[in-house]
């Protein structure tokens, strides 16, 4: 395995500062836009679920909804696709045009459809490996929530034997037991979908800069330079964005001592502090995509592997 020159982190976010500061609020609002179509296309393939009863979910609902949660990351990742077009194009300071959002779906070679293919059978894996997760632990998950959190959603004080304490407790316990089920759902789910999708990252960037190359070959490429520098891009990511973490840790007390008094004033501060936090989660977001090109031609250009006169190569290779 070739070993690679890694661009400095202070360099690369020096660029990524630069190109993203002239095109801030095109990228948050595409971003936006990206997680706002995902939120509705997910909504109404889970929607046949949702208006289901505990008792009464039949297999051609529970296909549907299968179905089309798979067509929705098909679909999701043919945006991001767009999206990590559009942020390329703000870092190289090339021409910006908010139609290439949409590229994916104008693609003749159908190279991206393969690309979101594979990214699509990752989440699928997934998913099945967060289920296999839930089904193999349940027990000692639910316990774990009933004898840390129980306390909290279950006054112990009420009186024992009312008709209405019991169910009331019993449904919180239900409750408790279902969330816990399903916090780790998630949280096995996107870890096991973010880092095994990360060798793959650079697939994108790969076709977008070669029309030719097959996606086999783009993701042999994407391979080679992502795999020795697993950690070193993770990293980078977390470099780019941790004082916006840090940001919005320190909006959230806020807000829980601001929450705490009831007053108009408080009410509109609580929303001032909310929105801030919103922006600083998006800019986070904005950043881990754009931290992909950025480090794609950093590593490119630190390593002699590209000839290119962008600035942004030549900024970071200095």
């Amino acid at each position: 395995m070739r070993k690679f020159i890694r661009p400095k982190y202070s360099r690369m976010y020096e660029v990524m500062k630069i190109r993203l500061a002239k095109n801030f609020s095109k990228c948050v609002f595409i971003v936006l836009l990206f997680h706002l179509a995902q939120s509705f296309l997910f909504s109404v393939t889970l929607s046949p679920l949702m208006a289901m009863g505990k008792n009464e979910i039949n297999f051609p609902a529970l296909l549907f909804s299968a179905l089309g949660t798979v067509f929705v990351f098909f679909i999701s990742f043919q945006f991001l696709y767009g999206i990590i077009s559009f942020l390329t194009k703000t870092i190289l300071a090339k021409k910006d045009v908010m139609g290439v959002f949409t590229s994916a779906f104008r693609d003749k070679t159908k190279r991206s459809n393969f690309v979101s293919a594979i990214f699509t059978a990752i989440l699928i894996f997934s998913t099945f490996a967060a289920a296999i997760f839930i089904l193999t632990y349940k027990e000692k998950i639910t316990s774990f929530a009933i004898e840390n959190f129980a306390g909290i959603f279950i006054d112990e004080n009420s009186a024992e034997g009312n008709a209405a304490a019991d169910h009331s407790a019993f449904v919180k316990l239900e409750l408790l037991k279902a969330g816990s089920l399903a916090a780790v759902f998630c949280a096995v789910f996107f870890l096991c979908g973010l880092l095994i999708s990360i060798p793959f990252l650079f697939t994108w960037n790969i076709v977008f800069d070669d029309k030719k190359i097959s996606v086999s070959k783009a993701v042999k490429k994407s391979f080679s330079l992502m795999l020795p520098n697993y950690f070193h891009f993770v990293g980078f990511v977390i470099f780019a964005s941790f004082k916006n973490f840090i940001f919005i840790v320190v909006l959230f007390f806020i807000n829980m001592k601001i929450s705490a008094a009831s007053s108009t004033f408080a009410n509109f501060i609580s929303m001032a502090v909310g929105f801030l936090a919103f922006v600083q989660q998006y800019t986070i977001l904005v950043k881990a995509y754009s931290a992909i090109p950025v480090y794609y031609y950093s590593l490119l250009s630190v390593n002699n592997m590209i000839e290119t006169e962008n600035k942004t190569a030549t900024e970071v290779k200095n």
